[in-house]
């Protein structure tokens, strides 16, 4: 008996490992493809890959990683930006490794 319970605590363990390294990756299949990112603008995620933010304001800052709706989104290959959007916040963009250019316009007077 004691061997097995030895076992499940091995396997319960390497599960919890395993869980604690990969959980901060995000995953994009099944991921969001629209949704809020300033008290006045939206943003969507088309099947090619291109981000486009639109309405008028500045974009949230994002206090930590987890909290950015683009976190770690290997989906995102481009990004544009309306011209009402004012501000792009702190953390937005954080390992978004595909994401090879971005149209920033003028109205755009922060980055974070």
């Amino acid at each position: 008996m004691q061997k097995y319970l030895r076992k499940t605590i091995g396997i319960l363990l390497s599960l919890a490992m395993l869980l604690s390294v990969f959980g901060g990756f995000t995953l994009t299949a099944g991921a969001e493809s629209s949704g809020v990112c300033g008290d006045n603008l939206t943003w969507t995620l088309d099947d090619d890959g291109l981000l486009t933010i639109s309405g008028t304001g500045p974009m949230t800052d994002y206090d930590s990683l987890s909290t950015s709706p683009f976190y770690g989104n290997t989906a995102i290959e481009t990004v544009v930006i309306g011209s009402g959007v004012t501000s792009i916040g702190d953390r937005a963009f954080w390992h978004c490794s595909h994401m090879t250019s971005a149209d920033i316009p003028d109205s755009v007077t922060w980055i974070g």
